[in-house]
């Protein structure tokens, strides 16, 4: 166990008018059945009341950050992950949700002797609407246990789409993190798998077969707001990942990504227009 000082987890949430969001996203990390861990919240200069709610929570586990002028979405995630005290990380999006067991159950993977040299736990998760409704109870790419990089990698560039996880789905070791160049987003869409590929450089996937977590589909999410863009996005995130030797990505890899990648943007979008509705033009323009 650790303690105040030096928790086992940090739990960050980079925070960017989420007012309708964020007190169900913060009480699903207060509801932890794993209770070592800090929670870091990092307010992106919102406009809206979600610093206001933020603050209304008195847990001695929870540490504010402000921040003078809007710093976007990459400036912020990498501000999010830059003073975790805990021995593991999990970045968490501001409208996502924890189940209860989430941290007990990944940390508990880190601890048994058979995971040595897995630098990222991810599991499965559920898809949520506005409301909170289920959608998909559990969407499963891939199945249980230890995964080696390459073959996972070229599996997720076949299917077109992301069969890891959202960072909610992510739990992975801070000391990882100075041997990273951190979050990049010149590929917006793909700003989360570029960052699990790097941890995949570093080591290997557990995964585990049991939605820990819910990612919801919103009109403010981030891959709302991408929405038409994601396939284009996605396709040059493939291009990328195949620049990279270990990964062994082939040419008959991305041929076949390349159509299914069409599938899964269409598919996707109908989705969030259907349940989360298309986004404004000024959240594209914070996008941009």
């Amino acid at each position: 166990m650790g303690n105040a000082a030096t928790p086992l987890v940090s739990v960050t949430i980079p925070l960017y008018n989420n007012e309708r969001f964020i007190a169900e996203t913060i009480e699903s990390v207060l509801c932890q059945t794993m209770p070592d861990f800090e929670l870091l919240i990092y307010d992106d200069h919102s406009s809206d009341r979600s610093l206001e709610i933020a603050r209304s929570y008195t847990d001695n586990r929870i540490r504010i950050f402000t921040s003078d002028r809007n710093l976007g979405p990459e400036g912020n995630w990498n501000r999010a992950v830059s003073q975790v005290r805990g021995r593991y990380v999990k970045l968490l999006c501001a409208d996502d949700i924890l189940y209860p067991e989430c941290l007990e159950k990944q940390v508990g993977i880190f601890a048994d002797t058979c995971s040595a040299g897995v630098s990222l736990i991810s599991c499965q998760r559920t898809i949520i609407d506005p409301e909170g409704k289920t959608l998909i109870r559990k969407v499963n790419f891939i199945d249980g246990g230890r995964k080696e990089p390459s073959d996972l990698v070229r599996k997720m560039v076949r299917m077109g789409t992301n069969i890891i996880g959202e960072p909610v789905c992510g739990l992975y070791p801070a000391a990882l993190i100075g041997k990273t160049r951190g979050y990049n987003a010149r590929i917006p869409y793909t700003v989360d798998l570029d960052f699990w590929m790097q941890l995949l450089r570093l080591g290997d996937l557990w995964m585990i077969d049991e939605p820990l977590c819910a990612f919801r589909i919103s009109s403010e999410s981030w891959s709302s707001r991408i929405g038409e863009m994601r396939h284009q996005q996605f396709l040059e995130f493939m291009q990328e990942v195949a620049g990279i030797p270990q990964f062994r990505v082939n040419d008959l890899d991305l041929f076949i990504g390349r159509f299914n990648s069409a599938v899964q943007s269409m598919t996707s979008l109908m989705g969030f227009r259907l349940f989360a509705g298309s986004p404004d033009e000024q959240s594209l323009a914070e996008m941009r």
